[in-house]
C-alpha cells in the first residue's frame, strides 16, 4: 500500500518523538494510519473532568494547560507530548481539565489501537510507566500516594499464577502462555517456583536461536526469579521492579508461588509513586543530565511525605535516588574510560547502605577490587572513582569530610587488603577502629561483582561473633551516647548559641540507636544493614523478645519521622536541612512520644550493657 504525502508527514512527526521513535516502520505505519487528525481552537477544554478518554492526543501544534479541580495548574504541555495520560491508561474518567491555551492540531490514536501498541511494543509500552510525570503529579495533588504505599501487591496479582513442571516442553509451555493470555510463566509447582520464562524469552532464546520448541523448557527459563512477598506493598514493586530492570515479578504467599504482576499491572494504577525520577536517571548521558534531576529531588521528597508515606519508604526512595545516580555515574565512566581491567564493587556505607538517607547527605563510598591491579589498573580506577565522586558532589551528595570515598585510595583495594582492614580493627580495637566500625560495618554492593562483597562479608559476619572483646567495646563505645533526658523525663536542649532550646535528632536519638542495633547484629551474625530489617532479624533469632523489637521500631520510625518532617519544612522555606528540632514546637503527642522513643533507646542501651558485661 503507498504512503501518501499526509501519512508520510504524520510518520515522520511521530517518528521524532517518544515513545513513537521506539516502534518498529510497519507499527509505526500502522499507527500513523489510525490517527485522526483534528484542528482546535485556543480555549476549547479537550478533555473536562468526569468524562471518558477515548484516544492518546498527541500535539502537533500548539499548547495545552492541565488544570485540577480546583483550579491549580499542574502542568503545561507542547508540540510532541500527549495528555490524559492517567484516565487513558487506568480506564477511569478524566481527574483533570485539559485546555488548548493557542490554537491547536493534535494527532488522535484510538485506545484499542493505542494498547494494541503496548501489547506488542515493550519499549513503547516501558515508556508509560517510566515518564509519566503528569500521573504522579495528579495523584499527589489529589491525595493518592498514600494508597499507593499501602496498598499490598496483591491486589495487583490476585489471580493464580501460570505454571508448568520443569519436564514441560517450551512448545507446551509457549501454547499455555497463549491459552492464559500471560506474558509469561512459572516454572515448577505449587510448593516451589523454580524459574521464569517471558514472551521475550520465546522471541530472543527461542525464535531468534533457531532452538528446537521440543527441548525442555528450562533450557531457556530465568532460575530463581526475584518475588515478593503478596503482602508488600506496591511502593516495593516498584522498587525492585525499576533496580532490577524486570517487567515481570512473580508473587509468593509463605514461600510458595501466589501470583505475578507485571509493568502493566503498575500502569493501571491510578496514583504512581515518584519513582519515575529514579528511571529519568538511567536516560541521562551527563552529569548536567543527572543535576537537573537531582534538582527534582526536594519536591519529590515533599510530596512523598505529603501523601502519607512511611518514614522507612521516604528514605529508601531517597537512597534508591543515590543509587540509581552512583549507577549511572559509573555507566558513564566505563563509556568513557572504556571497560574495567577487572571485576569490582562499588560500595555505599553508612545511611545509604542502610537505606535510611535524608534529603540533605554527604557520600560515605568505596571500591572493592577482585585483586591487586597492576599500574595500569589504578590508573583507571583512580580516574573512574574520582569522576564518580565528582559527579556525585556536582548532584548534591558532598564529599565527605572524613574522606571516606572512593577517590581515597585507603577504601580502593583489593578483597584481602579490606579483608585485613576488619581483621585489625576487630583484633585492635582502638578509637579509630571504632570509628571506621561505625561507618564500614553498614555496607552494601550498589554497582558491580556482588560476590566481591559476599566474600569480605563471609570472612566478617562469620568473624565477629567470636570475637568477643571487640563486641565489648564497640558496646561501650555505643554506650557514651547519652539521650537527651533529664530529671522528671525533660529535654535536654543547647541552652545558648544558635542552637539554643533546640536537640540534634540524629546525635540524639537515631545514632545511638543505630550503634546499639550494629552490636546486637554483629554478635548475632546479621548482614543487613538497615534499622528496622536488624531488629526483625534479631527478633526472628529470638534474640530479642517481641515487645522490645515492636517497641525500637516504633522509635525508629518515630525519629525518622520527626526529623524528615522537619526538614521538609526547611526546604519548603528554602533554608538548609539540618537535623536540630526544638521539641517545644511539637504538637503533644508527637512531644510525649519522643519522651517515650528516647525512654525505650535508654532501656536498650541498658539491656546492651547487660549482654556484655560493660558500664
Amino acid at each position: 500500500m503507498s504512503i501518501s504525502p499526509e501519512l508520510a508527514e504524520v510518520i515522520d512527526f511521530l517518528r521524532g518523538h517518544a515513545p513513537f521513535d521506539r516502534l518498529t516502520p510497519e507499527q509505526l505505519e500502522s499507527a500513523a494510519r489510525r490517527i485522526e487528525i483534528i484542528y482546535r481552537r485556543r480555549g476549547e477544554v479537550l478533555l473536562g473532568i468526569g468524562q471518558a478518554n477515548t484516544a492518546l492526543a498527541v500535539i502537533r501544534r500548539g499548547a495545552v494547560e492541565v488544570h485540577d479541580g480546583a483550579g491549580r495548574l499542574i502542568n503545561r504541555l507542547a508540540e510532541g507530548e500527549s495528555y490524559g495520560l492517567p484516565s487513558l491508561l487506568t480506564g477511569k474518567p478524566v481527574r483533570n481539565r485539559v485546555t488548548l491555551i493557542e490554537d491547536g492540531l493534535l494527532y488522535l490514536l484510538p485506545v484499542a489501537d493505542f494498547n494494541r501498541l503496548r501489547a506488542a511494543n515493550a519499549a513503547f509500552e516501558q515508556h508509560f510507566v517510566s515518564t509519566l510525570e503528569e500521573r504522579m503529579r495528579a495523584a499527589a495533588e489529589a491525595g493518592g500516594g498514600n494508597e499507593l504505599m499501602a496498598t499490598p501487591v496483591s491486589r495487583l496479582g490476585s489471580r493464580a499464577p501460570v505454571m508448568v513442571g520443569p519436564e514441560a516442553s517450551i512448545r507446551e509451555a509457549a501454547q499455555l502462555m497463549s491459552q492464559k493470555g500471560v506474558s509469561s510463566i512459572l516454572i515448577g509447582n505449587a510448593e516451589r517456583m523454580q524459574g521464569i520464562v517471558t514472551d521475550r524469552d520465546l522471541r530472543n532464546r527461542v525464535l531468534a536461536a533457531g532452538l528446537d520448541p521440543n527441548e525442555p523448557v528450562t533450557r531457556i527459563m530465568t532460575p530463581d526469579p526475584t518475588h515478593l512477598d503478596v503482602h508488600r506493598p506496591v511502593f516495593e514493586a516498584f522498587l525492585v521492579m525499576a533496580n532490577r530492570g524486570i517487567h515481570h515479578l512473580p508473587l509468593t504467599r509463605e514461600g510458595k508461588p501466589a501470583g505475578m504482576i507485571t509493568t502493566r499491572d503498575l500502569v493501571s494504577l491510578q496514583t504512581q509513586h515518584p519513582l519515575y525520577l529514579v528511571r529519568q536517571v538511567g536516560k541521562q548521558d551527563t552529569v548536567e543530565g543527572l543535576q537537573d534531576v537531582t534538582r527534582r529531588m526536594p519536591r519529590m521528597f515533599a510530596l512523598m511525605l505529603e501523601n502519607g508515606a512511611r518514614p522507612e519508604d521516604v528514605m529508601r526512595m531517597l537512597s534508591a535516588l543515590t543509587d540509581a545516580v552512583t549507577r549511572q555515574l559509573l555507566r558513564m565512566a566505563e563509556e568513557r574510560f572504556g571497560p574495567p581491567p577487572m571485576p569490582y564493587a562499588w560500595l555505599a556505607f553508612g545511611s545509604q547502605a542502610r537505606n535510611e538517607q535524608g534529603p540533605h547527605t554527604d557520600q560515605d563510598n568505596g571500591l572493592l577490587l577482585a585483586q591487586t591491579p597492576d599500574e595500569g589498573g589504578a590508573d583507571y580506577f583512580e580516574t573512574l572513582s574520582k569522576f564518580v565522586c565528582a559527579g556525585l558532589d556536582a548532584c548534591g551528595y558532598v564529599f565527605c569530610n572524613g574522606d571516606v570515598m572512593a577517590q581515597n585510595p585507603r577504601w580502593r583495594q583489593p578483597l584481602d587488603v579490606w579483608q585485613g582492614y576488619f581483621r585489625s580493627w576487630m583484633h585492635e580495637p582502638d578509637p579509630k577502629a571504632l570509628l571506621h566500625a561505625s561507618i564500614f560495618f553498614d555496607q552494601r554492593c550498589v554497582h558491580g561483582d556482588r560476590s566481591l562483597l559476599d566474600a569480605l562479608q563471609e570472612s566478617l559476619f562469620d568473624a565477629s561473633p567470636r570475637h568477643g572483646i571487640f563486641l565489648a567495646v564497640l558496646a561501650k563505645h555505643a554506650l557514651t551516647h547519652e539521650v537527651p533526658l533529664g530529671l522528671f523525663r525533660r529535654f535536654v536542649v543547647e541552652h545558648r548559641g544558635e542552637h539554643r532550646d533546640t536537640l540534634d535528632m540524629k546525635k540524639a536519638g537515631s545514632l545511638p540507636l543505630n550503634d546499639l542495633l550494629r552490636v546486637r547484629a554483629l554478635a548475632a551474625g546479621i548482614r543487613e544493614p538497615g534499622g528496622l530489617a536488624r531488629i526483625e532479624g534479631l527478633r526472628r533469632m529470638g534474640r530479642m523478645a517481641d515487645i522490645d523489637a515492636a517497641e525500637l521500631s516504633a522509635a525508629f520510625r518515630l525519629l525518622a519521622r520527626l526529623r524528615l518532617e522537619h526538614q521538609a519544612a526547611q526546604l519548603a522555606a528554602g533554608d538548609k536541612p539540618d537535623n536540630r528540632i526544638n521539641p517545644s514546637q511539637l504538637n503533644r503527642i508527637d512531644r510525649d512520644a519522643l519522651r517515650d522513643a528516647f525512654l525505650v533507646i535508654r532501656q536498650a542501651q541498658a539491656g546492651l550493657a547487660n549482654a556484655f558485661g560493660v558500664q
